[in-house]
């Protein structure tokens, strides 16, 4: 739990174009790879 303690107050304490970067990559995250990992699609 500190580390998410933590990563929130990076958060908060970031700039704007920080926090939209990180964002993005999440989203990306969660969009690029849905239900991929029983299957290594290579």
């Amino acid at each position: 739990m500190n580390e998410f303690k933590r990563c929130m107050t990076v958060f908060t304490h970031s700039p704007f174009k920080v926090r939209l970067m990180l964002l993005n990559m999440l989203c990306d995250m969660f969009n690029n790879k849905p239900h991929q990992d029983d299957k290594p699609s290579n």
